[in-house]
């Protein structure tokens, strides 16, 4: 199916256990960068691209077909974080979406809940709390 995030998932060699392909939008270089290096110590897990900006997000979301986009609520206005909602919704249906905030977590789940998110999680999250948040969302997405 293209366009289909469940149709990219595959086996790692190393663990025999399926890998979420996980797309990063948000316009901060430090968390960007951070969350992919710590995403990619997991062996479940493999970042498969990053945007710093919506129309970056837009333009390789398609092609990278992840299965969680881990997306900014404010890339650098919520408007813009709207188009890339839209975009995954429209054009990758299976994708989760995980929204990412400076913003307390109380204050970021209703945030979630009405961009039409599928989870939040701080940026102030550790690693271990980041990669919990994107296999949430994974699994609530998938069908069955």
């Amino acid at each position: 199916m293209p366009g289909s995030a469940s149709a990219a998932r595959r086996t790692s060699a190393r663990s025999g256990r399926t890998v979420l392909r996980v797309f990063i939008a948000d316009d901060s270089l430090g968390f960007g960068t951070l969350a992919a290096a710590w995403l990619e110590a997991y062996d479940d897990m493999e970042v498969v691209g990053t945007a710093r900006s919506a129309s970056e997000a837009i333009a390789a979301l398609t092609a990278a077909a992840p299965d969680v986009v881990i997306l900014d609520r404010l890339l650098p206005q919520p408007e813009h974080s709207e188009e890339v909602l839209a975009h995954v919704r429209a054009e990758l249906p299976a994708a989760a979406v995980l929204l990412v905030s400076g913003m307390p977590d109380e204050d970021l789940a209703g945030e979630a809940r009405t961009a039409g998110a599928d989870g939040h999680v701080s940026k102030a999250a550790n690693a271990d709390a980041l990669a919990t948040a994107v296999r949430r969302v994974a699994a609530a997405r998938r069908p069955g």
